[in-house]
C-alpha cells in the first residue's frame, strides 16, 4: 500500500504533463525513481519486501527502454522510463500486469478513435494516463 501512493501521485502528475505537453520531464522520472528505490530499500531492510521483485520490475523497464531504442521512438523513452519507475515501485509481477492493463485500455481507446475517424493508425496517444489507470486497477485490486 505504501508503495502505491507515491507511484500514483507521480503517474497522475506525469499523465497531466503527457497530455498537455506531450512529454514527461526527465527530472520527474529521476526523482520518483530514486524515491522508489529508497522506499524499497527501507522496506527490504525492515524485512517487509523481497528485493528481487524490484529487480524484476527494473528488468521490465529495461525491456521497454530497449524497445524504445529499437523502434526509433515509437514507444517514447519517457514512457519506457515511467514503466521502469512503475517496476521499481510495484515489482515485476504487478508492474507487468499494470502495463498489460494500460495496453488493453490504450487499445480500446485507439479502436474508438479509429472507428470515429478521429485519427489514423499512426495517431500518437499519451501513454502515461493509461499506465496510471493500469496501476490504479492493479493497486486497488491488490488492496481489496
Amino acid at each position: 500500500m505504501i508503495m502505491s501512493v507515491p507511484l500514483l501521485l507521480f503517474l497522475l502528475t506525469g499523465s497531466v504533463l503527457d497530455i498537455r505537453k506531450k512529454t514527461v520531464p526527465i527530472l520527474l522520472l529521476a526523482v520518483s525513481g530514486a524515491a522508489g528505490v529508497l522506499i524499497r530499500l527501507i522496506c527490504w531492510k525492515t524485512g517487509g519486501y523481497n528485493i528481487m521483485e524490484m529487480f524484476m520490475g527494473i528488468l521490465l523497464g529495461a525491456v521497454f527502454i530497449g524497445i524504445s531504442l529499437i523502434s526509433d521512438g515509437k514507444i517514447g523513452m519517457g514512457d519506457a522510463l515511467a514503466i521502469l519507475t512503475t517496476g521499481i515501485y510495484l515489482g515485476g509481477r504487478a508492474a507487468t500486469l499494470s502495463v498489460l492493463d494500460a495496453m488493453i485500455a490504450a487499445s480500446f481507446v485507439s479502436i474508438i478513435i479509429l472507428f470515429l475517424r478521429k485519427g489514423t493508425r499512426n495517431t500518437a496517444l499519451p501513454f502515461l494516463p493509461f499506465l496510471f489507470l493500469g496501476c490504479l486497477i492493479e493497486t486497488t485490486g491488490a488492496i481489496i
